[in-house]
């Protein structure tokens, strides 16, 4: 109801003295105090009804008024039983701080007006509800008669002109009225993730809803989302509400018929389920996703769904480590990118796991294997990140990109045990046989370009690299030793 049903009611005789600009505004409570401080005994949105007995002088009026302020109610009603009026300081107490004022007359005892209110509550509940029913008989019957979740959406949208939009909890678009830009889609996870009960408001004014059971899993649940400044009307909110529990039906629909391709592509060899779902010489990339610490199997689950979430078109299957491997048509630059976004958005609901993804580079069909296999190197990488979620490139066109996708303990260990006696010589000497190294590597194996280079004679480039060849027990003259050492100082860097 509004505040200025009250005062449109002919037998309570209520005045407003102040605050006609807030007439229209919905009140869904109302509360009786006379206490001081009333800030324990109010909640939000109510009318307060008090009949001043807590006054005894009028600077009291200023304190009580400033309590009700900061507590959020929509109205206070004053009764004039006591003084035979309002008091002039409470009415200047509530101009001050614009708070809408009401007189109760002498002879009106709260109780009557309080018992209208909640008559007015009370068929309006009751009006919601057979509305609510409807619509939601509406929107079930044109779901069953297969109209897409668009559709109804936009129907909504048009009703109450405003935009909204239906998402996963990656932040993937599955149906919307309206553009919304990255940056309000993170917000919206993120409130979507963490927030402890539903509806919730995003900091940019987003109203978020849940769709089924959201606070179970939020890493595999779906959520509606309204544009700005669409909390407030009820019968908005309860239409959205509705459109929700159809929406739910849909997710779980989706969510057989995904469970239904998984039983039916593990039986196969993934190469063969990709070969079947593109065509020959699509340009495909392979992606290896894994939870850290290992993740449950319900947990698998979920990260497989959220990768199906982040690359639509993906064909997955999960490899014998337990970790989820897709393969998608595109370039690495473009799923790291969405990958690294989407998963991202996930963060807040990890509780403290972590997630870590490899992508390769882009293979044919008679490669998928090799491209997995590079993926999962990549993957290895990442999950030594300290990045909660973390997406690595898996870069092997050359030897020492193939050397970038080895673990970095491993590289350290090979770096170590090649070149570790000559870092010690180093270290105690100060010989400069490194910086002789890697200027001679560099010079192709040039003595005088070398020498050149760091302003020496031939001769003590002659005598360094021989110590380097000492220590490490290789002949540089040799093309498989040089890149041995050559790798060793790459993993150094």
């Amino acid at each position: 109801m509004l505040l200025q049903d009250v005062l449109d009611a002919p037998d309570l005789g209520i005045r407003l003295l102040h605050g006609a600009a807030a007439l229209t505004r919905p009140v869904h409570r109302a509360c009786t105090t006379d206490m001081p401080d009333p800030t324990r005994y109010v909640s939000t949105g109510s009318v307060v009804f008090t009949g001043l007995v807590w006054r005894r002088a009028p600077e009291d009026s200023e304190v009580f008024v400033a309590h009700l302020v900061r507590s959020g109610v929509a109205a206070v009603a004053a009764g004039e039983a006591l003084f035979g009026e309002v008091p002039a300081d409470f009415v200047d107490a509530c101009v001050r701080h614009d708070l809408p004022l009401l007189a109760v007359p002498d002879e009106v005892p709260f109780s009557r007006v309080i018992e209208f209110m909640t008559r007015q509550w009370s068929g309006a509940r009751m009006d919601r509800l057979q509305t609510g029913l409807a619509r939601q008989r509406r929107l079930l019957a044109a779901f069953a008669d297969g109209h897409a979740l668009d559709d109804l959406l936009a129907r909504l949208c048009r009703e109450f002109d405003v935009p909204a939009w239906l998402f996963t909890a990656t932040g993937t678009l599955v149906a919307g009225n309206g553009p919304v830009d990255e940056t309000a889609v993170d917000a919206i996870c993120t409130t979507a993730l963490t927030t402890p009960r539903f509806p919730a408001t995003t900091g940019g004014g987003h109203t978020v809803l849940p769709v089924g059971a959201a606070l179970r899993d939020r890493t595999t649940a779906w959520f509606l989302a309204l544009g700005p400044g669409t909390a407030g009307p009820e019968e908005c909110l309860d239409a959205f509400t509705e459109l929700a529990t159809v929406a739910a039906l849909e997710r779980v629909r989706r969510e057989d018929r995904r469970r239904a391709v998984w039983e039916t592509s593990d039986a196969r060899h993934l190469a063969d389920v990709v070969g079947a779902a593109h065509p020959s010489g699509t340009p495909l990339v392979a992606v290896v996703v894994e939870r850290a610490p290992a993740a449950t199997p319900e947990q698998r689950i979920a990260l497989r769904a959220a990768v199906h979430d982040a690359l639509p078109s993906c064909v997955t299957g999960i490899d014998a480590g337990g970790r989820v491997v897709a393969v998608v048509p595109g370039t690495g630059s473009c799923i790291i990118t969405a990958l690294g976004r989407r998963l991202g958005r996930l963060t807040p609901a990890l509780a403290g796991g972590r997630i870590a993804a490899g992508v390769s580079g882009t293979c044919a069909g008679e490669s998928i294997d090799g491209g997995i296999r590079s993926a999962q190197a990549a993957a290895a990488i990442a999950r030594e990140d300290a990045d909660q979620v973390s997406v690595r490139a898996a870069e092997l066109d050359s030897a020492v990109g193939l050397l970038a996708a080895v673990p970095d303990r491993v590289r350290r260990a090979f770096a170590d045990r090649t070149l570790g006696q000559v870092l010690d010589y180093d270290r105690r000497s100060r010989a400069g046989l490194m910086t002789t190294l890697e200027a001679f590597l560099d010079c192709d194996g040039s003595w005088r370009r070398t020498a050149d280079r760091l302003h020496l004679h031939p001769n003590t480039v002659r005598y360094r690299i021989g110590r380097v060849e000492a220590l490490t027990g290789r002949n540089l003259a040799h093309t498989g030793d040089r890149l041995d050492v050559f790798l060793a100082v790459r993993a150094l860097t």
